[in-house]
């Protein structure tokens, strides 16, 4: 449970970092190696309290919640980085797949309603990725 918090914490802190520094530096422009923008990342940080509040999650199950929405968010987060070597085409695949894999990890540990919060939520923050990124 320490472990998870300071893992919370230091993503947050992380997030929050990374998003002044961009801020500084960009004066609003976008930043092309970012698929999550800082609103979506504030909106995502809020939405992980928020949401597993309204579906009741606590203890362990709330931890592995956090847990598989903060793994594969970081592994989404950095499909655009330049190191990877991606053609758009693959980051948009590759993106997807992710979203089905966290998908099928959040079912196997919700039930139908939990579940019906979770995509209703996430959609809406996919929702923005994919029009800023002209994805159909």
């Amino acid at each position: 449970m320490k472990f998870l918090s300071f893992l919370l914490i230091f993503v947050s802190v992380s997030l929050a970092s990374s998003d002044y520094l961009w801020a500084q530096t960009s004066e609003e422009k976008e930043d092309p190696e970012n698929l999550f923008i800082s609103k979506e990342k504030d909106s995502m940080q809020i939405w992980f309290y928020n949401r597993a509040t309204a579906m009741g999650l606590k203890g362990e199950e709330r931890d592995e919640y956090y847990n598989i929405i903060l793994y594969h968010t970081f592994k989404m987060t950095r499909l655009e980085k330049k190191d990877k070597g991606y053609t758009p085409e693959e980051v948009r695949s590759k993106f997807d797949a992710l979203v089905q894999k966290q998908h099928a990890e959040i079912k196997a540990i919700l039930d139908e309603k939990q579940y019906a919060v979770y995509l209703d939520t996430y959609d809406r923050i996919l929702k923005g990725v994919y029009e800023r990124k002209g994805w159909k």
